[in-house]
């Protein structure tokens, strides 16, 4: 009786097949259609979810605000990642014999270090760069990041930073040094408008 019991379950057990995996697509890695990884649910991990959504961009230059690009911001693999998409536009002369216009566009991944206690970035852009050097810490309104990014045959200190200045709106600050940070020269002032709230107060 004991061995057809046995046999029963083990015959049940093989009917059922191996517990059925959560599907996931390209979709939820990629946050469009979010879920949630059990290793990243702590509070840290969500310091960046500020600035998830899509951002239309105006740069200062010269005294006035012209139209500088766009990014999208949104929680990836799971929420371990937050995953970024810019294309900067307007940025200066610069760029045009590296992109074939005057701003340039990247892929970013941020991640929190549960080691460091800190967010690492790793940017890849459309002139050939990869910086991986880049490390960010929340203050209250915010987020600020610094690191040694390529120029000419080295390399110079570089920082920035995402601001909460209101209801959909951020502030985008950038700032390089020669001088090991002893003093710092801004690259950009940018103000950022979350598409959603454009729509909404039927802002341009």
């Amino acid at each position: 009786m004991k061995r057809i019991m046995m046999a029963t379950i083990l015959c049940w057990v093989l009917a059922l097949g191996p517990a059925k995996a959560q599907d996931i697509d390209f979709g939820n890695l990629m946050g469009q259609t979010p879920y949630e990884s059990p290793s990243c649910t702590g509070s840290d991990f969500h310091e960046l979810d500020f600035m998830h959504g899509v951002w239309d961009m105006k740069i200062l230059i010269d005294g006035k605000w012209v139209e500088g690009g766009f990014s999208v911001h949104r929680p990836a693999l799971g929420g371990c990642a937050s995953f970024e998409i810019v294309s900067y536009e307007n940025w200066g002369e610069f760029y045009r014999p590296l992109t074939g216009r005057t701003g340039v566009g990247a892929f970013a991944i941020n991640s929190y270090d549960r080691k460091q206690h800190n967010w690492r970035q790793v940017w890849i852009d459309d002139m050939g760069t990869v910086v991986t050097s880049f490390r960010g810490k929340k203050f209250k309104d915010g987020m600020r990041f610094v690191g040694h990014a390529p120029r000419n045959e080295g390399s110079e200190l570089q920082r920035f930073e995402w601001k909460i200045t209101g209801e959909g709106l951020r502030e985008f600050i950038y700032e390089q040094s020669t001088d090991g940070g002893q003093k710092w020269t801004r690259i950009a002032t940018v103000q950022m408008v979350a598409r959603q709230a454009q729509q909404q107060t039927g802002r341009r």
